[in-house]
């Protein structure tokens, strides 16, 4: 079995939305392996000195028998344009190998990334959740997301964004959308226009 995998933001040496990110390792082992603890990452975690500065990714890669920790420099993508992609794929926990979803971002084409598309409803990018702007400037996310996002947990737990059905038909309802993960927030990242989102039927 692959190994798990908790991406952590670190800005300036301090651990973005720890809380979340708890939650989530604590439940996955649980649910992979009945393992019932209560993760504290911030106990686990000791940031080296050339991540203390600026923004960086701390990658924690986790199985019932072991844990260790990566530190990589962090740049955020701008992703401009996506394409739709249907499938019926499945991927309630973080993995390191990724290959099904891997195999769907190379069906891309021109775009930047794509927007998964399950049984008629939105999901999520190839590496993010996202939230969509609607006509009245509210922040929705699909409640059909593939993958349950720490940065989505925490937006949701704020007020900042909220669940919402939202079935591909009803895309056009919509001005722009924006991608979301553990390393980018709302304000990181230009919108995507709802045109620039191409079905690849």
């Amino acid at each position: 079995m692959s190994l798990l995998v908790e991406t952590i933001r670190i800005d300036n040496g301090k651990l973005l939305n720890i809380h979340f990110h708890n939650e989530r390792m604590s439940r996955t082992l649980y649910y992979i392996y009945g393992i019932k603890i209560d993760a504290d990452l911030e106990k686990t975690i000791e940031v080296p000195p050339e991540a203390s500065k600026g923004i960086c990714k701390c990658r924690v890669l986790y199985d019932d028998k072991s844990v260790t920790m990566e530190f990589i420099p962090y740049v955020i993508r701008q992703i401009r344009s996506l394409k739709i992609i249907h499938s019926d794929i499945c991927y309630p926990y973080k993995y390191v190998f990724r290959d099904k979803i891997n195999a769907l971002f190379d069906l891309r084409g021109e775009c930047d990334d794509i927007l998964i598309v399950k049984y008629g409803k939105l999901t999520d990018s190839s590496y993010s959740n996202v939230i969509l702007k609607d006509m009245e400037g509210n922040w929705k996310t699909p409640a059909t997301y593939l993958l349950p996002g720490t940065r989505r947990a925490s937006l949701l737990k704020s007020g900042l964004i909220e669940e919402a059905d939202i079935p591909l038909s009803e895309l056009s309802g919509y001005s722009e959308l924006k991608l979301i993960n553990a390393m980018i927030g709302i304000e990181d990242t230009e919108g995507i226009p709802v045109e620039n989102i191409i079905n690849g039927l």
